[in-house]
């Protein structure tokens, strides 16, 4: 990964937070790593635990809902396994969700897709 998209995906990851923030949830942990992935971001909203893989795209990138591959929801699913089990999280209600930051260029203007996956 470039340090130009490593810096892009950071700013996006903290738009998504202050997003997140902005509309009731409360942000928890941020790049949880284990050796089967990473969770970018882990949030509560009442009972239930948000997983959110944030991807950032920029105005010249299609911003979809298939940003998020099958691979990276396997290993997202594997990691959110493990925080569960390390953090002794039970009985909650366990959400995994994307959250797509979209910066239009020579706008300036930032649009956020916040979408629940199955």
């Amino acid at each position: 990964m470039s340090r130009r998209n490593k810096d892009l995906g950071d700013w996006g990851e903290e738009q998504a937070c202050k997003f997140l923030e902005r509309h009731g949830f409360k942000v928890i942990e941020r790049n949880y790593h284990i050796v089967m992935g990473e969770i970018d971001v882990i949030a509560t909203k009442g009972d239930d635990y948000y997983f959110i893989e944030v991807k950032t795209r920029t105005g010249s990138e299609f911003a979809h809902d298939d940003a998020i591959s099958y691979f990276q929801k396997r290993k997202l699913a594997k990691a959110i396994r493990a925080y569960c089990y390390s953090r002794n999280v039970k009985d909650k209600s366990l959400i995994t969700a994307g959250l797509i930051v979209e910066v239009k260029k020579g706008e300036g203007k930032v649009s956020f897709r916040f979408c629940v996956m199955c």
